[in-house]
C-alpha cells in the first residue's frame, strides 16, 4: 500500500507505512514526540523524543529534539532505513532535507573502549558459564541429544511502557497463557527431563550430578519477555509454586505493580529492573525513573542479586547515567548493565557502543581501557556477520537450542498454543549490505521463520535428537549470541573433558 500522509496543522502529521503508523506531535509536553505505532492488534507504540545527528563518518555530533523538519525527514527515509536506523540522521542530509545513501565506515569491536568483567560474564549471557555444564555437551557430542537446562517464559504480552527500542512492538496484547499451561511447561523440563536422563543417559547424568548436584534437567528459569511478567494475573501463585522446586528463578521487568506482595520477590535468585527512557514510561512519578516504587524486599537485600539495565540511545543524557549509578548505590543494587539498541545494524550498533564508552569514560564511570570504576558495566553486545555465520554454522544448526529454550506467547489467542525459539533476540536481528540494502529487525516473534517446537511439545527438545528447525546462515547471520554458539561448538569438539578449567569466580551458573 502506498504511504499516505495526513496533515492537520504544521506541528502534527501522520504517515501510514507497512507495519507501522507514524504520528508526530510537535506540541507534546515536555518534548515533541514521534510515535511509531504497530498496526497489528496490539497497537503498541514506541515513543521517540530525540534523534542522533551524525557527521559524514557516522560519528555522533549531538542529540536533537524532533522538530517538524526532522519529523518530515524521518517520514521520508523511514521506508528505506527502517524503524530504528531512521532516527540516526546525517547532519549534511538534514541541511539539504533529503537522505542520501553512503558507504558506512566500518568499526572494529576492538576499537570500542571495553573490558569484559566478572560482572558482565555473571549477570549476562556471554557463554562463559557453559563450561560449568560440560557433561550435557559431552552427551550431545556422543548421542546427538540436547539437554534444556535454561528456559525463559513470557507468560503474556502486556506492558506499561512505550520504549523506542521495543523488540516486540508488533505483538498482540491478548496472547496470554494460563497458570496450568505454565506449570505443565516447567514440569516437562524439570521432572520429565530428569527422569529421562536418569534412565536413558545414565553415564552423563551421573557425571552431571557429581558436578552440579542434580540430574540433567531445567536448572534456571527466567520470567521475562513481551511485557511485564508481574502484570500477569497468575504471577504470584506461579512464583510461589516455582519456589517449591529446586530451581533458580530470575525476573526481568520494567516495574513493580503495587498489588504484588513484596515477599513474592524474595523467591527469585536475581531480579533485573529495566529502566526505560523516562518519556516512555507513564508510571514514573514526575517522569523520574528513580522515584518509582521498588519493593523493600529488593532494596539492600544481600540474599539475592538485583541490578538495573538500561539501553543507551539518543534519549540519554549525562544526568541519566549519573542517576542510574546513584540509584544502584542508594538501593544497594549490585550493578547497572548498559548496552545499545539491538535493533540497529552491526555498524550502527558498534558506533553507538563507541559513543557510550567514550561518554562513560568522560564521566568517570570507566577507565581508559574500559574497566568499570563504579557499579556501571558496559555490555559489548553486537550483531554477528555473514562470514561468522558461515564459519560457525557449517552444519546449518543453531547451537543455542541444544541447552536453551525461549517460549513466547505470540499466536496463543488464535491457536491455543504458541511456539518455542532458540533465544529471545530473533526479533531484533538486523543486517546490512550497505545503507540501501538494510534488512530491518522484525520486532515480533515469527514462528514460521524461527520457531522450533510448539509450547505443548517442548519435550521434543530433549526426547528427540537435536535437529535444525531452520538454517541460521540464512536468517540469523546477525545473531547476537555468536559467542554462546561458539562456546557450545568448542565444548562439543573437545577430545576429553577431564581437564576442564572452570572459572570459580563466576556467579549465576544456572543461567548460562
Amino acid at each position: 500500500m502506498a504511504p499516505t500522509r495526513q496533515m492537520s496543522r504544521p506541528e502534527e502529521s501522520t504517515l501510514d507505512l507497512g507495519e507501522f503508523t507514524l504520528k508526530y506531535r510537535g506540541d507534546a509536553l515536555p518534548q515533541p514526540e514521534l510515535l511509531v505505532i504497530g498496526k497489528r492488534s496490539g497497537r503498541h507504540k514506541a515513543v521517540h523524543t530525540f534523534v542522533n545527528i551524525l557527521d559524514n563518518d557516522g560519528n555522533l555530533v549531538r542529540q536533537a529534539a524532533i522538530t517538524p523538519d526532522i519529523a518530515s525527514f524521518i517520514f521520508g527515509s523511514f521506508e528505506v532505513r527502517g524503524s530504528t536506523e531512521a532516527f540516526n540522521i546525517y547532519e549534511s542530509d538534514l541541511v539539504v532535507g533529503k537522505w542520501s545513501p553512503r558507504t558506512r565506515t566500518n568499526v572494529s569491536p576492538d576499537l570500542v573502549r571495553h573490558q569484559r568483567t566478572i560482572a558482565e560474564q555473571s549477570f549476562t549471557a556471554t557463554g562463559g558459564k557453559l563450561a560449568h555444564h560440560w557433561p550435557i555437551f559431552q552427551k550431545l557430542k556422543e548421542t546427538g541429544f540436547g539437554s534444556i537446562i535454561r528456559a525463559t517464559l513470557t507468560l503474556h504480552q502486556l506492558c506499561s511502557s512505550n520504549c523506542p527500542f521495543c523488540s516486540t512492538i508488533l505483538r498482540n496484547k491478548r496472547d496470554s497463557v494460563s497458570l496450568t499451561e505454565a506449570q505443565a511447561f516447567v514440569s516437562t523440563l524439570y521432572n520429565e527431563q530428569a527422569a529421562l536422563n536418569r534412565n536413558e543417559f545414565v553415564r552423563y547424568n551421573e557425571e552431571y550430578r557429581r558436578l552440579t548436584g542434580t540430574d540433567i534437567r531445567l536448572k534456571g528459569l527466567i520470567l521475562s519477555g513481551g511485557g511485564q511478567p508481574n502484570l500477569w494475573p497468575h504471577f504470584s501463585e506461579f512464583v510461589r509454586w516455582l519456589g517449591e522446586l529446586d530451581l533458580d528463578v530470575g525476573l526481568i521487568t520494567n516495574g513493580f505493580p503495587p498489588k504484588i506482595a513484596e515477599d513474592v520477590y524474595e523467591r527469585f535468585k536475581w531480579v533485573r529492573l529495566s529502566i526505560t527512557p523516562e518519556s516512555a514510561s507513564p508510571f514514573y512519578p514526575d517522569g523520574r525513573f528513580d522515584r518509582q516504587y521498588i519493593p523493600a524486599s529488593l532494596r539492600h537485600n544481600d540474599s539475592l542479586t538485583v541490578g538495573l539495565s538500561y539501553v543507551y540511545g539518543p534519549w540519554t543524557d549525562d544526568d541519566m547515567l549519573k542517576r542510574l549509578d546513584a540509584s544502584a548505590h542508594e538501593n544497594g543494587f549490585r550493578y547497572v548493565r548498559l548496552l545499545t539498541d539491538c535493533n540497529l545494524t552491526r555498524q550502527a550498533q558498534l558506533k553507538a557502543h563507541q559513543d557510550l564508552a567514550d561518554r562513560l569514560f568522560r564521566l568517570g564511570f570507566i577507565d581508559e581501557v574500559g574497566k568499570p570504576l563504579s557499579r556501571i558495566f558496559h555490555q559489548l553486545k553486537y550483531h554477528g556477520s555473514q562470514r561468522e555465520a558461515e564459519e560457525l554454522w557449517s552444519d546449518g544448526q543453531c547451537k543455542l537450542q541444544s541447552y536453551n529454550v525461549f517460549w513466547d506467547t505470540t499466536g496463543h489467542e488464535e491457536n491455543g498454543y504458541s511456539h518455542c525459539y532458540p533465544c529471545d533476540s530473533v526479533t531484533v536481528l538486523a543486517d546490512e549490505q550497505g545503507e540501501t540494502d538494510i534488512s530491518v529487525s522484525e520486532r515480533r516473534f515469527n514462528a514460521d521463520k524461527w520457531g522450533t517446537v510448539k509450547s505443548t511439545e517442548v519435550h521434543r527438545l530433549f526426547t528427540e535428537p537435536l535437529q535444525p528447525f531452520f538454517d541460521p546462515r540464512d536468517i540469523c547471520a546477525s545473531c547476537l549470541f555468536m559467542n554462546n554458539n561458539r562456546a557450545v561448538s568448542d565444548l562439543v569438539k573437545r577430545a576429553s573433558y577431564g581437564d576442564m578449567n572452570l572459572d570459580t569466580s563466576l556467579e549465576h551458573l544456572n543461567f548460562p
